[in-house]
């Protein structure tokens, strides 16, 4: 069925060949890759680029938390045995990672695009499937679900926390790993009069992003909406993530680093749906994109945004 979700395994031929093929499409707009299933949804590419910063953007996170690769406190149902949910899941380089720390745990990734490897840990499984929609899975079914680097694109929080809950097992937990988009700095090399055409971008995106349903701030306000979603214990743990290479200290330094290159490598294909939304060119989005460029490589501008990892528990 057209709403069924398509499970990636390493032995392929159990699927009929037109399955497979359709899963796997791709459509193209202006040069740049993007999901064919439920088409639009989503505004950023899944191109190789794409793929290529996903994994970046997971070595900065495990550089941010010292190699942590969540907060909740699940570590000893993991290494005793458990079900995990991956939403979101990319490349599926965290479930994958984490698939071979914890045998004893089933891993499951779910993604609009099927650019997951098939040779994986025999316990981590992944599916094309929009979680936004209703999930096949029973209830109380997970003891952790993991969302990172997808809440601004996410159009009814209420309503997928809400299926969250019911598919937590009692007492799972559920964590989300999120950049705040809020452009910061702690010195005077970046002022509200300073031109700064990063700034005026990350304003661009964050309007043009609204066109799609999504909240490139959202991060800001969970706390509260897991508490009012009923939420128990929920923590909230923050990290400062350099853009570029100002940083003295070595491993900040490197953040900055990957933050920087999975900016400036996906800058093209992430930004062009949410400005076309709001009107743009072509031309006038390549033209504003070369000084967003050169405003990423000054390094005289010390900015930052802040990774948050909050987490919240279900209820006994």
């Amino acid at each position: 069925e057209d709403n069924a979700p398509f499970v990636f395994d390493q032995d392929m031929s159990k699927y009929p060949a037109s399955m497979t093929s359709s899963i796997r499409e791709h459509v193209y707009e202006g040069g740049v890759r993007y999901h064919a299933y439920k088409s639009g949804k989503y505004a950023l590419p899944n191109d190789e680029v794409e793929q290529e910063r996903d994994d970046m953007k997971h070595a900065m996170c495990l550089l941010l938390t010292q190699g942590a690769y969540f907060y909740a406190p699940v570590g000893p149902v993991l290494e005793a045995g458990g079900e995990v949910l991956d939403l979101g899941t990319g490349t599926g380089i965290w479930p994958i990672e984490l698939g071979d720390k914890y045998p004893n745990t089933t891993f499951t990734g779910i993604d609009l695009s099927p650019i997951q490897p098939n040779f994986v840990p025999e316990n981590v499984h992944f599916f094309v499937d929009d979680f936004e929609e209703e999930w096949v899975d029973p209830e109380n079914k997970y003891d952790f679900i993991h969302i990172r680097h997808t809440l601004w694109a996410i159009r009814d929080l209420k309503t997928l926390l809400g299926r969250v809950m019911r598919h937590l097992k009692p007492g799972g937990y559920v964590e989300f790993q999120e950049l705040c988009f809020n452009l910061r700095s702690d010195d005077d090399s970046l002022t509200p009069e300073t031109p700064y055409a990063f700034r005026d971008y990350i304003n661009y995106m964050g309007a043009g992003m609204r066109m799609y349903g999504g909240d490139i701030y959202a991060i800001r306000n969970l706390p509260d909406v897991l508490k009012e979603a009923g939420f128990e214990e929920v923590q909230e743990r923050t990290h400062k993530c350099p853009i570029g290479l100002w940083p003295q200290d070595k491993r900040l330094r490197l953040c900055g680093l990957f933050l920087r290159t999975a900016i400036m490598d996906g800058i093209r294909g992430f930004s062009r749906r949410p400005l076309t939304a709001l009107g743009w060119t072509e031309l006038q989005i390549e033209m504003f994109l070369v000084d967003v460029r050169k405003a990423l490589m000054n390094s005289d501008i010390h900015t930052y945004f802040t990774f948050h990892l909050v987490h919240g528990r279900k209820p006994l």
